[in-house]
């Protein structure tokens, strides 16, 4: 009978590690304490990962990307005028159901509820 093993030791059949664990893909110091003691890490690519998002992040919000570079793609006169005009006919039922979903989301959120990673005792 094959057996697998996560922690068992080297006499199962196969073996399972999270790759995120393997790879140090999680950069949170509390999670550099919880890495199981059998997960041998082969890279450390959270940082970089890290690095890279807070980069586009940066880019984002300062309007430097996507730039002309990466918007290859542009409407005519004609498709942004027949675009804006179908937007008009249902805005008010779009944003009613926006914000159903985001009273919906708001209630359902875990960690708002559970009050995970130091999640506000109330809501402001």
């Amino acid at each position: 009978i094959p057996t697998i093993g996560i922690g068992a030791g080297g006499s199962t059949s196969g073996q399972v590690l999270v790759f995120h664990d393997m790879l140090g893909m999680l950069s949170h110091p509390h999670h550099e304490q919880f890495v199981p003691k059998f997960c041998k890490k082969y890279a450390d690519v959270g940082h970089a990962i890290q690095e890279g998002l807070s980069r586009f992040k940066t880019e984002v919000e300062s309007g430097v990307f996507p730039g002309e570079e990466y918007s290859p793609y542009v409407m005519s006169e004609g498709e942004k005028e027949a675009f804006d005009a179908l937007l008009k006919k249902d805005a008010t039922e779009r944003e009613r159901m926006h914000s159903l979903a985001a009273e919906k989301l708001s209630q359902a959120d875990e960690y708002e509820t559970l009050k995970l990673y130091g999640a506000d005792e109330k809501k402001t």
